[in-house]
C-alpha cells in the first residue's frame, strides 16, 4: 500500500524477500480499512532521540505513511496518524518523529520542524582539498562487510548534537541492502585504533559513463559519524585529499557545519538545498521538557495548546531547573509543534516572533532566547 501511494518506491521483496522481512519485522504497522479492504497504512519503529544537553528520550520513528490513490481525502490518513500518536502516548513514548514527503501535512498533527539540513558540494579543483597530517589511525574497511563495526561505532557515539537518532535494526537492514545491491562501488573509512574507533564515513561513486576520463569524478557521502573535531577532520581529510576526485557531495549536513572554514578556499564549498529534516511531535510534554537542559535564570510561564493529547494541554512554567505545571498567568501561548521547534533549537524565538508564531513582549522573547539557547544546531543526518 505504501509503495502504491508513493509511486516511486521500489519493491524490496523483488530483490530480497529476506531483506524485506527483516526490514518490516521490527515495525508497528497500523492499517486503515474501507469495506474490509486495506486502503491506508502507517508504521513506526522504536528508537531514541538526543535533546539539547545530551539526554535521550524515547522516539517513535514514523514511516510508511500512505493511502490508496483511490481513497485519498477521506480521512484515512488522519485517522491512522491520530491513532498512532495516541497509542504511542499510552505506551509511554516521549516523542514521535518523521521525515515529511510533503511539508504541509504534519503540522496539523502537532509535528514541528526540529532540525534542518543542507547539501554541501566541495569542488576539489578549486581549492576544496584538505590534506591532513599523515596518521596511522585512519584506515579503509570493507563497506559491505563492516556493518557490525558501523553499528558499534554509531551506538557508542557521544550525544553531542540534538536530533541525533539511535538507529534501529530495520534502518541498518536497509542500509546494508542498498549497499549490497548498488551498481556502483561503495567505500568506507574509520578513524581510531581497532576496537577504539571514533567515527566512520561511508561513501559511494556517482554513476559515470566513463569514470576513467570524466572531468567530474564525484563521490557522495552516505553516512558520517565523528566523535569529535579530530575525528571529523581525519575522516573528511581522507575523502578531500583524493587526487582522483573532482567533487565530493555531502547530501545532508548541519546548517552550522564548519566545512567551509576547513578547506583552503571556502568558495569551493557550495551550500544549498536548505530543507526541513526532523519533524518531532511531543507526546509526553512533561518528560520531554524535563529531559532538555535549559539556560538563563528566568522562568517563563507558557500556555501550551495540544488539541490531540489532553494531558499536554495547559500552563507550564519552564526554567533552568525544569518544567512544571503552573497556576500562574501565562506570558504567552504556544502550539505543541512550536514548543518542539524551540526545544530542539531549530529556530530561535526571535525568528518565530518575526514570523508571527510567537507573540510576546521583548522581555519574554529575550528570556525565551536564553531558555532555549543551544551551542550546536540540531541535525540527525539520516532518513527513514
Amino acid at each position: 500500500m505504501f509503495r502504491q501511494s508513493m509511486l516511486g518506491i521500489p519493491d524490496i521483496a523483488r530483490s530480497s524477500a529476506d531483506a524485506e522481512t527483516a526490514y518490516l519485522a521490527g515495525g508497528e504497522p497500523l492499517g486503515g480499512f474501507i469495506n474490509g479492504e486495506l486502503q491506508g497504512v502507517v508504521n513506526g519503529y522504536d528508537s531514541a532521540v538526543v535533546l539539547p544537553g545530551g539526554n535521550l528520550v524515547s522516539h517513535l520513528a514514523v514511516t510508511h505513511v500512505g493511502v490508496s490513490p483511490m481513497h485519498t481525502r477521506r480521512g484515512v490518513a488522519r485517522h491512522l496518524l491520530t491513532e498512532q500518536l495516541r497509542r504511542a502516548h499510552r505506551q509511554g513514548v516521549v516523542v514521535a518523529g518523521l521525515r515529511a514527503s510533503d511539508a504541509r501535512i504534519y503540522g496539523r498533527y502537532g509535528y514541528g520542524i526540529a532540525s534542518w539540513s543542507v547539501r554541501q558540494e566541495v569542488d576539489l579543483s578549486n581549492g576544496g582539498q584538505f590534506f591532513p597530517e599523515r596518521r596511522g589511525d585512519v584506515r579503509r574497511v570493507d563497506a559491505l562487510a563492516s556493518f557490525d563495526l558501523f553499528r558499534r561505532i554509531a551506538k557508542n557515539a557521544p550525544a553531542s548534537r540534538a536530533a541525533t537518532l539511535v538507529r534501529w535494526d530495520a534502518w541498518w537492514t536497509i542500509q546494508e541492502f542498498r549497499t549490497r545491491l548498488s551498481s556502483v562501488p561503495h567505500y568506507a573509512v574509520v578513524v581510531g585504533s581497532e576496537g577504539a574507533e571514533r567515527g566512520y564515513l561511508r561513501f559511494h561513486v556517482q554513476p559515470s559513463d566513463n569514470w576513467f576520463t570524466s572531468p567530474q569524478r564525484t563521490v557522495i557521502v552516505d553516512d558520517f559519524i565523528a566523535y569529535d573535531g579530530d575525528a571529523w577532520r581525519a575522516l573528511l581529510g581522507h575523502v578531500l585529499s583524493q587526487d582522483i576526485l573532482h567533487k565530493v557531495i555531502l547530501p545532508s549536513r548541519p546548517v552550522d557545519d564548519p566545512l567551509p572554514v576547513l578547506v583552503d578556499n571556502p568558495r569551493a564549498v557550495q551550500t544549498s538545498e536548505l530543507r526541513d529534516e526532523s519533524w518531532i511531535r511531543p507526546l509526553d510534554l512533561g518528560k520531554f521538557l524535563n529531559a532538555r537542559k535549559f539556560g538563563g535564570s528566568d522562568r517563563v510561564v507558557i500556555q501550551i495548546d495540544d488539541p490531540l493529547i489532553a494531558a499536554n494541554h495547559g500552563v507550564w512554567s519552564i526554567g533552568a531547573d525544569g518544567a512544571t505545571r503552573s497556576d500562574e498567568r501565562p506570558s504567552l501561548k504556544l502550539s505543541v509543534e512550536t514548543i518542539a521547534e524551540l526545544a530542539f533549537g531549530a529556530q530561535p524565538p526571535t525568528a518565530l516572533a518575526a514570523a508571527g508564531r510567537v507573540q510576546a513582549d521583548q522581555a519574554t522573547i529575550e528570556a525565551l532566547s536564553l531558555l532555549f539557547a543551544t551551542d550546536l544546531k540540531p541535525h540527525s543526518g539520516i532518513s527513514f
